[in-house]
C-alpha cells in the first residue's frame, strides 16, 4: 500500500508563487497528538496555577485569622488581668470590713461602725497606761522608745488576728516608711515571703518590724530615731500590691499595733 500524503498549499493574493507542503499520514498524526499534549499539558498548567493561587489566598486569609485572633488574645488577657485586680481589691475591702458586700444599709452601717479605723478598743486602755508611764505626761526620753505612731501614710487594709501577727497597712508605691520608735537596726535582709524588711530593736522589750519595702535607707547596726524615715513602701516579697506588713513584739510576742497607736 502506498503511503498517503497531506498537501497543504499557502497560495498569495497577488497570484504570486504558491508554497507548497506534502506531509504524510504519519507525520500528520504526529503533529496531532502533539497538539493534544499541549492543549492537555497547557489545561494541567492552568489548573495547578490556580490551586496555588487558591493556597496562597487561604494562605493570607489564615494569616488575618491569626493576627485577629491575637488582638483577641490580648484583649481577653487585658480583660482578666482587670478582673484580678476587681478581685484583689474586693477581697481587701471584704478585710477592711470584715464581711461581705451587703445591700441592706442598716447592717452596712453596723458593719462600718463596728469596724471604724479610729475606735479605741478596751485592751488598749493597758497600753495608754504604759505610755503614760513613760511620759509622766511629757514627751520624755522614754516616750521615744515606744512604737506609737503610725510607719507610713495608708489606709489598713489587713488587721491583726492570731493567724495575721500584724497590719498591713495600703499605700502609694515609694512611700516613706519611718520608724516608729528610737532603736537599732538588727537585721536588714531581703526574703522570699517578706521580701526586702527590716527589724528595729527599741531595747525595752519591743522590737518593730517592717516588710514588703521597696528600699532601705539604713543598714544592719545604726541606731535610728523615732519618725525617721528608714524606707519606703512597696511590693517587694509575696505581695499583691504596695504595702508594708508591719508588727510589733513585746517580749517576742506579737502583739497589736493598733493598741499602740497614738489618737
Amino acid at each position: 500500500m502506498k503511503n498517503r500524503y497531506h498537501i497543504i498549499q499557502i497560495i498569495p493574493s497577488d497570484s504570486g508563487k504558491t508554497i507548497s507542503f506534502k506531509i504524510s499520514s504519519l507525520k500528520w498524526k504526529i503533529f496531532g497528538i502533539l497538539i493534544i499534549a499541549i492543549f492537555l499539558m497547557g489545561g494541567f498548567f492552568i489548573y495547578k496555577l490556580s490551586t496555588i493561587n487558591a493556597i496562597i489566598i487561604s494562605s493570607r486569609q489564615v494569616h488575618a485569622q491569626n493576627e485577629m485572633l491575637l488582638k483577641k488574645q490580648q484583649e481577653y488577657e487585658m480583660f482578666f488581668s482587670e478582673l484580678d485586680s476587681i478581685s484583689t481589691m474586693e477581697k481587701q475591702i471584704k478585710n477592711i470590713l470584715g464581711t461581705f458586700f451587703e445591700t441592706d444599709s442598716t447592717k452596712l452601717s453596723k458593719v462600718i461602725d463596728k469596724n471604724r479605723f479610729d475606735f479605741t478598743p478596751l485592751s488598749k486602755n493597758r497600753f495608754n497606761a504604759e505610755l503614760q508611764s513613760y511620759t509622766n505626761g511629757g514627751k520624755s526620753d522614754n516616750w521615744s522608745k515606744m512604737p506609737s505612731i503610725n510607719p507610713t501614710i495608708g489606709i489598713i487594709s489587713k488587721q491583726f488576728s492570731s493567724e495575721h501577727t500584724g497590719i498591713d497597712i495600703s499605700a502609694k508605691n515609694d512611700e516613706p516608711v519611718f520608724a516608729t520608735a528610737e532603736g537599732k537596726v538588727i537585721s536588714a535582709a531581703k526574703t522570699k515571703d517578706r521580701g526586702l524588711h527590716l527589724q528595729i530593736n527599741h531595747g525595752n522589750g519591743y522590737i518593730t518590724s517592717y516588710s514588703h519595702l521597696q528600699k532601705t535607707y539604713v543598714k544592719k547596726g545604726e541606731f535610728v530615731k523615732k519618725g525617721e524615715a528608714i524606707g519606703t513602701v512597696g511590693s517587694s516579697g509575696n505581695t499583691t500590691g504596695p504595702h508594708i506588713h508591719y508588727e510589733i513584739l513585746k517580749n517576742n510576742v506579737p502583739v497589736d499595733p493598733e493598741l499602740f497607736i497614738e489618737e
